[in-house]
């Protein structure tokens, strides 16, 4: 029989699991079919200089989610090749922010910016994020703490 803490971890699993499957729902209206096949794939020796990076840079990112809401590999490559454009400090959050050119259809703010998004998309208007029919999907709030 599963330990008390054993049964918290799969009860936390399931619930970000059916999290991320909502936002895919709600955002693949907006995404390339073939979003996956956009997701940044690197040969080993990259893939051993990106782990470090992460660590270095204390970058929270999971490299084995199965559910990624960031095509994180993209933002190093292009950042390796001078092309990313800079992460900043979200005013709204104070958190870290990368820009939303790699985001995938897991993110909760999923936007027009995405090179996975397709015309149509939802696009930031000030710090709500808004469907051509003026729907707002999402609201960047601060967080609580």
């Amino acid at each position: 029989m599963p330990n008390k803490q054993a049964m918290l971890d799969l009860i936390r699993q399931q619930q970000y699991e059916a999290q991320r499957q909502a936002l895919l729902k709600r955002n693949m209206a907006y995404a390339h079919p073939e979003w996956q096949s956009q997701m940044t794939q690197l040969p080993p020796e990259q893939e051993q200089a990106f782990a470090g990076w992460l660590k270095a840079n204390k970058v929270p990112f999971n490299p084995a989610d199965k559910y990624p809401d960031y095509d994180m590999r993209g933002y190093y490559l292009s950042m390796q090749q001078g092309d990313a454009p800079k992460a900043g400090i979200n005013p709204t959050t104070k958190s870290l922010h990368y820009p939303d050119t790699f985001k995938t259809p897991y993110h909760e703010s999923f936007s027009a910016e995405s090179k996975m998004a397709t015309e149509g998309a939802p696009s930031w208007k000030g710090d709500k994020l808004v469907t051509p029919t003026g729907e707002i999907v999402f609201e960047d709030k601060p967080r609580k703490k």
